[in-house]
Order: structure tokens, then C-alpha cells, then sequence
């Protein structure tokens, strides 16, 4: 089972068209001139979001002052502008040019333990997170299968699921995730084991009882999808731990999580994950998605249930 490109409609071709008339332009056009373009239009002229993103800043580091988290969503802005940049640059991509834009360290310790097996990838929307598919280039012989949030719009859709489809890489819907990996855990995806790629600080809507993490400096939601199958099927669980060290460049460690037999309590692969993201937040905060609404539910004093937090509050 060979993947390929989907087809593209009229709308989507017209976007990945524009998206490669930027990636074929020089680095220095890409990432000086048209992201600083773009980082004057969020910045200055839209003030993209930035009521949003300087609450969330502030309430997470309070120790910091107005001027320290003015200067991080300053930051914020410069990256996103990059992130745009990085995005239309995928388009087109060749192996060799993606072994160029990301190394991945993987110690031979993990290598012993992953050995073949099922793999749970949990990466974030910090640096570069598009990138963090590219780990089969470290750790191969894997068919990685990547989970995806479908958008609203049919065009956008399409053009993600072109720019994320590259040779051993499987963009899959989260709704019929779980239901993949049950499908194919026998045999494997192209005659490969399976890397199950999870950004898990995605908005987690609350089903059932929940469980909250002290997250930077307030209950938190995440999703445990991830755990969930790690435990169901004893896989290890490893985190991509991301660092930017030039502008659309990043280094990324393989830090192992789970070793998929060491007994642990419930929430715990979870919890590791957690001071992990949180731990590479504090060192570089401006490199995580401030943009995104990461706190909608508050849980209520009491009794602990999920109460929906109304924009602004």
C-alpha cells in the first residue's frame, strides 16, 4: 500500500501553485524579505490575535513583566511569519532537501527499545511541528501515520494533505485514527511497523470524566489519545523535542517516554509529555502557537467538571 499525492482541486492547485512560487525563491528572499513582510502585516497592521496571545503569556509566566511579554509575543509574530514561510516551503520538497531543514538526534538507547515495534510519536505545535513527520529519515524502516484535524475549507484541506504526503508518510483524520491502527497493527502499513504521529496539545474538548494537568501555571486539558494506545498495546512512546537553530532550520531530540512495558499508573505517559512540552516552553516561549486558544475549560472548584471558559475571560 504505496501512498501518493491525493488530487487537487481547481482552488487547491491554484494554492499549492502559490505555495511553490514561494519555495523555489532563494532562502534569503523566503525568510528575510517575505517573512518580514509578513511579520509587519501581524505585528503592526492586523495585530493578529494579540489580546489573546499576551493573556496567555502573562498568565503563564507571572513573574514576567509587560515589557518581557511584549517582547515574547514580538518574538511570537517573527516566528509565526516563519511558520508560514516553512509551510508554503514543503511544497515540492525532496528527501534530501528535508534531511537538510531538520536533524533529528535519536540515541542508540532508543533505537534498542523502539527495535521494530509500533511506535508513538508525541510532538506539539512548537517549532516547527510539520517537520516532526520527517523522523522516519532518523528512524527507518517506519511507515509513519500522521493524525490531522480536517479544516472547514475543502481547498486548505486538500493543499495540507498534498504538502504532508511524502514517501513512508500517511496523513490519517483523527476521526478514523484509532480505527486505522486497529486495521492494520498486524500487518503494518506498506509492509512497515507504524509511527503513530500525535500532536497532543491540541485543544482537548472534554468527554467524559477528565483529568487536568498543572500546565503552566493552570489545569490543563491534553489529549491522551497517545497513552490510550500505548497502554492498550504496549508501544513504546517516545517526544520530539524541537530547537529552532536558524530560520527554517531545527534540531529536534528523541527523548524515549515509555518503553511499552515498564508498569505505570494512569496519566503518567501523559504526564511525562506534559513536563516535557512544558519544560521546552519555558526555555524558548516564543516558539509555541500562542495564537491558539489553548485554555477554553476551567475546571469548576468544587467539583472538578470542565466549565467552557467564554472568549475574553
Amino acid at each position: 500500500m504505496e501512498n501518493s499525492k491525493p488530487n487537487l482541486s481547481f482552488g487547491a492547485k491554484c494554492l499549492w501553485l502559490l505555495c511553490r512560487s514561494v519555495a523555489v525563491l532563494p532562502h534569503w528572499v523566503q525568510y528575510k524579505c517575505i517573512a518580514g513582510f509578513l511579520y509587519f502585516l501581524l505585528r503592526y497592521v492586523v495585530r493578529y490575535r494579540r489580546k489573546l496571545i499576551i493573556k496567555q503569556i502573562a498568565d503563564s509566566f507571572p513573574l514576567k513583566s509587560e515589557q518581557e511579554v511584549a517582547q515574547i509575543c514580538n518574538e511570537f509574530y517573527n516566528h509565526l511569519a516563519e511558520v508560514f514561510i516553512s509551510t508554503m516551503n514543503m511544497a515540492g520538497i525532496t528527501d534530501e532537501e528535508r534531511e537538510k531543514l531538520i536533524k533529528f538526534n535519536v540515541p542508540d538507547s532508543v533505537k534498542e527499545v523502539v527495535d521494530g515495534r509500533h511506535l508513538v510519536v508525541l510532538a506539539s505545535h512548537y517549532g516547527f511541528w510539520e517537520y516532526a513527520q520527517f523522523v522516519g529519515l532518523a528512524i527507518t524502516g517506519y511507515s509513519m501515520v500522521g493524525a490531522y484535524h480536517p479544516l472547514s475549507s475543502k481547498a486548505w484541506d486538500e493543499l495540507f494533505q498534498h504538502l504532508r504526503t511524502f514517501k513512508d508518510v500517511y496523513p490519517i483524520p483523527s476521526q478514523r485514527y484509532v480505527r486505522y491502527f486497529i486495521e492494520n497493527h498486524k500487518t503494518g502499513v506498506a509492509g512497515k511497523p507504524m509511527m503513530l504521529g500525535l500532536a497532543s496539545d491540541q485543544n482537548s474538548p472534554p468527554k467524559g470524566k477528565v483529568h487536568w494537568y498543572n500546565f503552566l501555571n493552570r489545569p490543563t486539558l491534553f489529549f491522551d489519545g497517545g497513552e490510550q494506545l500505548a497502554t492498550k498495546f504496549s508501544l513504546p512512546v517516545v517526544y520530539l523535542s524541537m530547537r529552532k537553530v536558524a530560520q527554517g532550520k531545527y534540531d529536534c531530540d528523541v527523548i524515549l517516554v515509555h518503553d511499552g512495558r515498564e508498569p505505570l499508573e494512569k496519566h503518567e505517559i501523559t504526564e511525562r509529555y506534559v513536563r516535557l512540552l512544558e519544560r521546552d516552553i519555558e526555555r524558548e516561549p516564543a516558539y509555541w502557537m500562542w495564537s491558539h486558544r489553548r485554555w477554553k475549560y476551567y475546571p469548576d472548584p468544587v467539583t472538578g467538571e470542565p466549565i467552557y471558559r467564554r472568549k475574553g475571560v
